[in-house]
């Protein structure tokens, strides 16, 4: 079928990662039903080195093969004509690595109705506040009409920023092996969009959570009041993923971040109170989930493949891995 073409989102993701690659992709069977597949390939180390300033790929041709090796796993296009249909682009969503890009929550009285004049505000906000440099790079935005704010018209914007020349190279990269990037997102911002589709509807929208991810070598925090995100930070770890959570320093590290990402939302918003925290991490996370419930007061959730699966998310291909998760993240 090739008027998947014409879709309103793509139907294949490419997740990049420090560590691995990721893929999943969506169609649906004869009888309508959706299938979902992930397939997963390791990178070598230092092949990919998220940074919001310089440029990530060490090795462009290396990694080029490795996405078309994942890309086409189990041949994902076995189908009448499919010689036709393989030699057209396909157009795909990408995500990349939290390290990759600069993030930032800001709060405004009043926004302009135009799009035009909104954009123009917000970038001319970013540059007072001096939060990150804005030559070079595309921003984009999403504005929330923040209710627990107690104002009648109150906004929060959160805004992530991409250097041109980094963003380049992953789209370069992309069309060298037939691919189109047609949606480029963050890795955290999907998953915890995935979090609100899995967790309980209406629910969602009444808790204040805060937000812990935990991949590529780097923690992300996020404070949400009532779906509305008030505080992002990202930091490295400087860890691989696989067996980070088992290591006390690293595990005293995070509870830290948490703590500190809390008390600056609690200074900037003194009325909010943070009951709930939502934990997303490659492996055993029970430490972690014991100290944040401990060290923090919170009552803790995972999300993983098993929150997925309520959905009736059954997923196909590579071991269940949280790389693997966030691609799936990415598809419709």
């Amino acid at each position: 079928m090739m008027w998947d073409w014409w879709s309103s989102r793509p139907r294949h993701c490419l997740k990049f990662g420090t560590d691995s690659l990721a893929w999943a992709e969506s169609e649906r069977s004869w009888r309508g039903q959706r299938r979902r597949r992930c397939f997963m390939s390791p990178l070598p180390n230092g092949m990919i080195s998220p940074s919001p300033m310089d440029l990530n790929v060490s090795d462009l041709p290396g990694l080029a093969d490795r996405v078309q090796t994942v890309t086409n796993s189990e041949g994902a296009y076995r189908v009448p004509a499919g010689a036709i249909r393989s030699a057209l682009p396909r157009r795909i969503t990408v995500l990349l690595p939290d390290t990759a890009v600069r993030a930032a929550v800001l709060h405004f009285g009043h926004l302009p109705a135009r799009r035009e004049e909104r954009e123009n505000l917000i970038r001319w906000r970013l540059g007072q506040e001096q939060l990150f440099p804005l030559n070079g790079a595309r921003t984009v935005s999403q504005v929330f009409h923040d209710q627990g704010a107690g104002a009648s018209e109150a906004y929060t914007v959160l805004t992530v920023s991409i250097q041109e020349s980094v963003l380049q190279q992953y789209e370069s990269l992309c069309e060298s092996v037939g691919l189109i990037p047609y949606d480029v997102g963050v890795t955290s911002l999907r998953l915890l969009d995935l979090w609100r589709r899995v967790s309980n509807g209406p629910g969602w929208l009444r808790r204040n959570v805060l937000w812990v991810n935990v991949s590529d070598r780097a923690l992300t925090t996020i404070v949400c009041r009532r779906a509305c995100p008030m505080f992002y930070r990202c930091k490295l770890l400087g860890e691989e993923v696989s067996g980070a959570l088992s290591k006390p320093d690293v595990l005293n590290r995070i509870l830290e971040e948490c703590s500190a990402s809390l008390e600056v939302c609690h200074q900037r918003h003194p009325s909010m109170t943070i009951d709930h925290a939502v934990i997303c991490a490659e492996g055993e996370v029970a430490a972690l989930q014991e100290q944040i419930e401990e060290g923090l007061q919170l009552s803790v959730e995972q999300l993983d493949w098993k929150s997925v699966e309520t959905l009736g998310w059954v997923a196909k291909g590579n071991p269940r891995g949280m790389a693997s998760l966030a691609a799936l993240a990415g598809l419709p």
